[in-house]
């Protein structure tokens, strides 16, 4: 499209395809929380929401974009923009902390690697890492997800018409709510970042 190679018309509709079933495939990972709350899951199974994943949610809103839908059970049809949003929040909710007292861990701006939630009736447990030093404590390339895929987000849907998020202020209250979680992760990441711009393994 911005005429860096020959334009071919049949390999244009190949790519398109291409990125309208990796946005689908993504969006078949999900664990709904409750009507208005999901999650794309982790490789560790439906219980497991990672900080990583939001970095996926660009396939979501480029195959959306695109046009397409993904089909589930019973020819129900799924608004992919609209799981990306749901995913988003509930990383948001439970994988960031805004220093609002939710337990004695929660500083503004931490982030942690992955929630575990109770599939019996969604609630949330506990904390949890893969990779960083504990549950309770903020692996930095987790951070870095969620900065650089909040950061993504807030370019992309931008761009889109109001019209899409389903009534009047809704995506000023989307941009906004990301636009919160970005500036919470980017002021912990200067406090505690040295000055020589290497980031620590693990706050902690």
């Amino acid at each position: 499209g911005e005429g860096r190679i020959p334009f071919n018309e049949w390999e244009r509709h190949f790519y398109e395809l291409a990125l309208k079933l990796s946005g689908a495939v993504q969006a078949m990972r999900w664990t709904q929380l409750s009507p208005e709350l999901g999650y794309i899951y982790s490789f560790n199974g439906p219980h497991s929401l990672f900080s990583d994943t939001i970095r996926s949610l660009r396939s979501l809103v480029v195959s959306h974009q695109l046009g397409h839908r993904l089909m589930a059970e019973g020819d129900r049809r799924i608004n992919l923009l609209e799981r990306a949003l749901q995913h988003a929040e509930a990383t948001a909710r439970y994988n960031v902390y805004f220093g609002k007292g939710r337990d004695i861990y929660d500083l503004r701006g931490r982030v942690v690697h992955e929630s575990i939630f109770n599939l019996n009736d969604g609630s949330y447990r506990a904390p949890s890492t893969q990779q960083g030093y504990s549950p309770f404590s903020t692996w930095t390339r987790g951070q870095a997800w969620i900065l650089c895929g909040y950061a993504e987000q807030l370019e992309c849907l931008a761009t889109l018409p109001e019209a899409e998020f389903g009534g009047a202020g809704a995506q000023a209250k989307v941009l906004g709510r990301f636009e919160e979680v970005a500036s919470a992760v980017s002021d912990f990441w200067l406090e505690q970042t040295p000055t020589d711009g290497i980031p620590y393994w693990d706050t902690a």
